[in-house]
């Protein structure tokens, strides 16, 4: 059985035992069950409670082996010394995943890594596979799952985040919700004593519902298996790897237990397996939304449209820096250019439609600069001038996505304003047009979709010899 069918169990189960679910309000246990129930889970919830007849309307049963049919998924939320006796009972009943939410093992050392290896040994002589312990759990939008202690549902996208912080995981959800980023799976990790990154990339890669993987990381156990998978991978992936100095690794060792290693060697790994590095939260996302929901790139060649130089030569200037080049226009290009554009525009790259420039004049700068052979990617800058037209600019925008899709050409956009500005750019991030705050994030998003080409280029290459 190859790993994808293997954690089947774990993430699309058709019924779930929660062990340790009660009917007081805030325990964990209690948490878990609700978020079961209340995000609507379509298959069968068996609450685990030798100390109670019934929680929330449902019958409970003492243990795992006195549920009368099948379990897929155990929910296990019960003190850490506990939990391999509860290990070795799933592994009788036959259950084939088990997310362990109970904290108090390896992030603790001593007595909690004993545990924790004890859990891993039960594990594997079962045939359990295993997601934790030390998590959060497990969030999944699209089929309506809520395997987590913590109240927070993402909205449905492309994009499956895997972390290793919980509590880092839950604020990233609100974060992306916000942004209006949707996300296909959220599973947090904890301490990764059996499903690692390296799993979870090969049955991702495998999602139909996911386009893009964003991991959170603190460390890597299988240093082999995570550059195998992440080299065979055909989806994009972000990282955002933490511990990358003295101090960040030491609290790393002490959150989930794990040993950051050199930070030269991840940089080096990354670059080798084409991940692509993230340095913050907003990195992680203006990259995966990006790859989300636009081609990559074929090339270097960048087209720039603005209604404010300034704006256009910072454009440039971080396009130049990051290895991108600001494309010279071709003779037909200027000429089309020439016709809509105002006297004192001078027709080149970066395009300025000057600040009184409405809709028409916008939109036909960005599709003459995304019909010309000589231009790989067009970004699109708004600045809030005062007498801008940000609505006229954003019909202006959705146009040329709806209309120029065809070429294959990436659209990023760039606004720049403030709350007038806010409402107009909510439209295109819910159309899930890459839309960014500031001309250096604008480019990030070029910059992993430039990768990303090259990427599937060299993916191609490989196939081919």
């Amino acid at each position: 059985m190859g790993t994808v069918e293997e954690l089947r169990p774990l993430f699309s189960p058709q019924s779930i035992a929660v062990i340790g679910a009660s009917r007081t309000h805030l325990k964990i246990g209690h948490e878990t069950l609700l978020n079961v129930l209340v995000q609507g889970f379509h298959g069968k919830v068996y609450p685990v409670n030798p100390e109670a007849t019934d929680i929330m309307g449902l019958r409970c049963y003492p243990s795992v082996l006195a549920i009368p049919e099948p379990v897929d998924l155990a929910l296990i939320a019960i003190p850490a010394e506990y939990v391999p006796k509860v290990m070795r009972e799933c592994g009788r009943k036959g259950i084939r995943g088990a997310i362990i939410i109970s904290a108090g093992f390896g992030e603790i050392g001593g007595h909690g890594k004993e545990l924790e290896d004890e859990v891993l040994a039960v594990a594997r002589a079962s045939g359990v596979r295993v997601v934790g312990p030390n998590t959060m759990g497990y969030k999944d939008p699209i089929d309506q799952l809520d395997a987590s202690f913590v109240f927070g549902m993402p909205n449905p996208g492309k994009i499956a985040l895997v972390s290793q912080s919980g509590a880092l995981c839950i604020g990233m959800i609100y974060y992306a919700n916000a942004e209006r980023i949707g996300l296909s799976r959220v599973i947090s990790v904890g301490n990764k004593v059996d499903v690692d990154d390296a799993a979870l990339i090969e049955y991702l890669d495998a999602d139909p519902a996911t386009s893009v993987i964003a991991l959170y990381i603190e460390s890597i156990r299988d240093g082999k298996a995570f550059v195998r998978a992440a080299r065979e991978a055909r989806k994009p992936i972000v990282a955002l790897k933490s511990g990358r100095t003295v101090s960040g690794a030491a609290a790393a060792q002490t959150h989930t237990g794990s040993l950051s290693g050199s930070d030269h060697i991840y940089d080096a790994v990354f670059r080798q397996t084409r991940i692509q590095r993230a340095y913050e939260i907003s990195d992680l996302f203006d990259k995966a939304r990006a790859l989300a929901y636009q081609p990559p790139m074929k090339g270097n060649r960048i087209g720039i449209v603005t209604n404010g130089g300034g704006a256009g030569i910072l454009l440039a200037d971080f396009c130049e820096e990051n290895g991108l080049h600001v494309a010279p226009l071709q003779e037909r290009t200027l000429g089309q250019l020439r016709e809509i554009l105002p006297a004192i525009s001078v027709p080149r790259n970066p395009v300025d439609v000057i600040g009184d420039a409405g809709f028409y004049r916008y939109w036909g700068g960005g599709k003459a600069l995304l019909e010309d052979p000589g231009i790989d990617a067009v970004v699109l800058c708004c600045v809030h001038a005062g007498y801008a037209r940000p609505r006229e600019y954003a019909g202006a925008v959705l146009k040329l996505v709806r209309e120029q899709g065809h070429l294959g050409k990436p659209i990023i956009a760039c606004w720049v304003g403030g709350n007038e500005i806010d409402e107009v750019v909510e439209d295109l991030k819910a159309q899930n047009v890459p839309v960014y705050p500031s001309t250096r994030q604008a480019v990030r998003a070029l910059v992993a979709l430039e990768h990303e080409g090259r990427r599937l280029r060299e993916l191609a290459t490989r196939a081919a010899s």
